[in-house]
């Protein structure tokens, strides 16, 4: 598995958070249901990246 680097985390995350508005401006409870689990995702993502100072522990979420 290929190693990824903070910036490629701290990218990932931002299309994340992006997606997630998208998915909470659309009307369907299934929708904000989803932005909720991106969200929550995006969270855990932020934890670890901030946790770890070693980049080869991003592949093990």
């Amino acid at each position: 598995m290929p190693e990824l680097s903070k910036t490629d985390m701290q990218k990932a995350i931002s299309y994340l958070d992006d997606a997630a508005d998208l998915y909470d401006a659309l009307p369907m409870q299934k929708m904000k249901c989803r932005a909720h689990m991106i969200r929550q995702l995006t969270a855990k993502l932020k934890s670890r990246l901030s946790s770890s100072t070693n980049t080869t522990n991003y592949h093990k979420l």
